[in-house]
């Protein structure tokens, strides 16, 4: 006696519809994300000087050549500090007449730092991790073992 009721699975319109839709999921991803570039391009590296305005003198010293940063928000890895530069902080103020007044921020300095990082250099510019875009102008939340401050990327040099 046979069973009659024994299923034979097919592949049908509904299994063709899922697999197309799981590669069209996976191709816009790898577009998306730039992962295609990211795997196949090896990294770069770069020699970023960024400033840090108005830092307290006491935490100048916080500055530590060597030290490995971090971004404050993923702790995602940025670079590490290969050089500081302080001097007294200054501040402008623009008067009525348009002139400029400079006064001196009193135990206060603005430090320049340069580091080493890692990334890639595509046509939009250094990215980090593949999505994260660092170029001048940027401000970028930082942490270390010793310090949290916020940068201002002044320069970008990579390396080829």
């Amino acid at each position: 006696m046979k069973n009659t009721n024994a299923k034979k699975n097919r592949f049908n319109i509904v299994d063709f519809v899922l697999v197309i839709t799981i590669l069209a999921c996976i191709i816009g991803i790898t577009i998306r994300y730039n992962l295609s570039e990211t795997l196949i391009q090896s990294q770069d590296s770069a020699t970023v000087t960024v400033m840090i305005r108005g830092l307290l003198e006491e935490n100048a010293d916080q500055l530590v050549v060597g030290d490995s940063y971090f971004y404050q928000t993923s702790g995602k890895p940025f670079g590490t500090l290969t050089s500081v530069t302080t001097s007294p902080a200054k501040n402008r103020y623009f008067k009525d007449d348009g002139t400029v007044y400079v006064s001196e921020y009193p135990n206060r300095v603005d430090a320049v730092c340069t580091l080493e990082i890692e990334g890639y250099n595509s046509k939009d510019g250094f990215m980090i991790d593949g999505a994260t875009y660092v170029g001048i102008g940027s401000d970028i939340l930082v942490r270390s073992m010793h310090l949290e401050t916020q940068w201002l990327v002044l320069d970008i040099e990579v390396h080829e």
